[in-house]
């Protein structure tokens, strides 16, 4: 157990040209110069910002808004609650009265749909030239710059990309949350831009206080001038008068504890260890507290044993009522998972006084202690207070004393030299990260009619072999014999695997039909509120007895629970279109946790360490009537066959030897004589097989 005291972090604002009425930070007037130089000078450009969370990058971002009536802003966000955090954010810019923001979410452009509109309609009339600024997910970009949003005719596919033209500054936030392979995506975003449109000037802001060095390896790619804003502070400072010092995050004392995070028992270490925080709690009754969690599981017992403690404890998760979220941060404790990580500002009704949680990588434990502590504090009361539970060996590597005072950027540095270096799936860029380009090459040839000498397709081209160590050609004749065999889809979707796109195409588009989609829909009474949710099989059947039911049992309980009126019900009847592995009614929840493994057939022998589509797929379970129950489920399925990578060693071999991130999802196989094998799926496969390749060539 270490304890350190973490000082505030402060700074200076200065009499600088920015929004009229407010003196900027440093950063914040640094950013909006490089901006307007990079517009003016009309050279496309990346601006990189890594100030500290809570140190105002939203007002730096949009500032250039309120400079240039005529640029438009693109927001993109990793989820939807930090859109929703950004979209309130805005409402304090001085925008033009007529100017308005956009929000895509799936959930607002339903609300916005009009009758008999398609989502593609929608969209283009929620980005015509009264939107200034549009706040989105990555998932549309996709999903429109591969024109796979359906239409009555071709060309309005083509206009909703066209249209992101307009949209000259775009802004990536929290870029630090996205794996590799939708980092891979979201620079060949802005190659696509460039090349598509060289008669614009783009720019693209990158925030994160967090920044993965390979991301860069790929910027550089892309042959535009980046610019980071830390680099330039020093030489701004000197031209401008500072007027004063402010705080934008707490001190904090901090203690770090060690923990098995790989035995998914976090919470249980909570409890052991409450006894620190009830000695917080006796002197300071009012302190509000959250706690954060990677496991939902693992987040629902523990607020169970807190209320039999007799804390009043709220709970926000993939499985809580999102309806209810803010009543729930708003309990003296809230226990939650990564959704609150970020898009959530802890002040007024919902502050935090104190935090308990885990950090399995150095981005998420920067990222959950900046949660609490933002903005100024007239009383120093209660205290601010952390409990932090880390991997065994960072904590043992952590040199220090109980008198440590440091800042979060030397906390920041000593938790990256700690701990163990991740796999970054850099192999994973160069196999397979051109088919995005080269998909959206094809598209983009059939709008021209000199296909031989367009400079745009020469540009793509260009742009091809100048980010990825195999050249076009070669990239070409990939993507054809995957395509052809089926194995496609993964690479080109956002997330690997994009039940959002399942509900927006055409049903005889569909080339996925067969892919894999391990989420259950499952009716459970014990939640009144919203009985109904889906997640991950291992989630569900792990801890819970399960009736396995039909879809139409399903569609019947949710017609009976909800009145026609509720707006609920009918998002719901919608979702239930989504293509999942099975539907399930919760009997009752187990003490012990069952186990599973995939049985793999006969054929799988012959497919091992290549990417393949297999079928006669089962899964199995330790316990008896469960076991029956997925035969069942899986006798119905076992013509369809699902994008797998299979290595003949066990989990755990494959993960330590390839030093796989804590939530890959890798999952135990079982061949047909019973040796204990490894499987991924989708492109949680694709990323193995890049990596796996270049292990086995490295040992040969």
């Amino acid at each position: 157990m270490i304890h350190m005291k973490l000082t505030a972090e402060s700074a200076m604002t200065y009499d600088a040209p920015f929004i009229d009425g407010i003196y900027p930070y440093e950063h914040q007037a640094v950013q909006l110069e490089l901006i307007e130089q990079a517009f003016t000078n009309r050279k496309s450009t990346i601006v990189w910002n890594t100030a500290l969370t809570g140190a105002g990058k939203t007002l730096a971002n949009y500032s250039y808004l309120l400079r240039n009536p005529k640029v438009k802003s693109l927001g993109i966000y990793p989820v939807n609650e930090l859109i929703k955090d950004q979209y309130q954010s805005l409402q304090s810019l001085p925008l033009q009265k007529w100017e308005e923001i956009a929000v895509w979410t799936a959930e607002k452009l339903r609300d916005n749909q009009l009758p008999k509109e398609t989502r593609l309609e929608t969209i283009l009339r929620l980005s015509t030239r009264y939107y200034r600024t549009v706040l989105t997910n990555p998932d549309y970009l996709m999903l429109l710059s591969q024109e796979r949003l359906y239409s009555y005719l071709p060309g309005p596919k083509a206009e909703a990309f066209n249209r992101f033209s307009e949209y000259q500054l775009q802004i990536f936030d929290e870029f630090h949350l996205y794996d590799i392979s939708q980092v891979n995506f979201l620079v060949q975003w802005m190659g696509l831009m460039i090349t598509t449109f060289p008669e614009k000037t783009f720019v693209f802001v990158l925030s994160s206080a967090t920044p993965r060095p390979e991301i860069m390896q790929l910027l550089e790619s892309l042959h535009i001038d980046i610019r980071s804003v830390a680099e330039h502070i020093q030489d701004w400072k000197s031209k401008y008068r500072a007027v004063e010092q402010r705080t934008f995050l707490q001190p904090v004392k901090i203690t770090l504890l060690p923990c098995s995070l790989q035995k998914w028992y976090t919470s249980e270490k909570i409890i052991e260890n409450w006894n620190h925080v009830e000695e917080y709690l006796l002197e300071w009754p009012k302190a509000k507290g959250l706690i954060i969690l990677d496991s939902i599981y693992e987040a629902q017992w523990l607020a169970n044993e807190l209320r039999k403690k007799g804390y009043e404890v709220g709970e926000v998760h993939g499985l809580s009522n999102r309806r209810q979220s803010r009543e729930a941060l708003a309990k003296p404790i809230t226990v939650a998972t990564a959704t609150v990580e970020v898009g959530v500002d802890f002040q007024k009704d919902i502050r935090k006084d104190f935090m308990v949680c885990e950090a399995r990588n150095p981005g998420s434990f920067m990222q959950r202690i900046g949660r609490i502590g933002r903005g100024s504090r007239s009383i120093q009361s209660p205290p601010l207070r952390i409990w932090t539970y880390l991997p065994k060996y960072v904590v043992e590597q952590i040199k220090s004393n109980d008198s440590d005072e440091l800042s979060r950027v030397a906390l920041q540095h000593r938790i990256q030299h700690a701990f163990r270096e991740s796999q970054n799936f850099l192999p994973y860029i160069h196999k397979v990260g051109g088919m995005n380009l080269v998909h959206s090459f094809h598209q983009l040839r059939n709008y021209y009619l000199d296909k031989k000498h367009n400079p745009v397709l020469e540009n793509m081209k260009n742009m091809i072999e100048s980010i990825y160590s195999f050249g076009f050609h070669e990239q070409k004749l990939r993507y054809g014999e995957w395509r052809k065999k089926g194995l496609l889809e993964p690479v080109i979707s956002f997330r690997g695997q994009n039940t959002l796109e399942k509900h927006l195409f055409k049903k005889d588009d569909l080339e996925h039909e067969e892919t894999f989609y391990p989420d259950i829909w499952f009716w459970d009474e014990t939640l009144p509120d919203l009985p109904l949710m889906r997640y991950h099989y291992g989630f569900v059947l792990r801890r819970r007895q399960v009736d396995f039911v039909s879809k139409e049992e399903i569609i019947k309980r949710v017609d009976h629970h909800f009145n026609e009126s509720n707006p609920l019900k009918v998002e719901l009847m919608r979702e239930l279109e989504m293509p999942v592995m099975g539907y399930a009614i919760v009997k009752k929840h187990l003490t012990e946790p069952v186990s599973f493994h995939w049985k793999l057939p006969v054929s799988a022998n012959r497919k091992l360490e290549k990417i393949v589509r297999l079928d006669r797929l089962r899964l199995r379970s330790s316990d008896v009537l469960l076991d029956e129950q997925l035969h069942a489920v899986f006798h119905d399925l076992r013509f369809k066959s699902w994008i797998v990578y299979i290595i003949p060693r066990p989990v755990n071999e494959v993960t330590d030897l390839l030093h796989l991130p804590p939530m890959f999802r890798l999952y135990r196989a079982k061949s047909a004589t019973g040796a204990n094998w490894s499987i991924a799926f989708n492109i949680e496969a694709f990323q193995l097989w890049s990596i796996w390749e270049n292990f086995r060539s490295e040992v040969l």
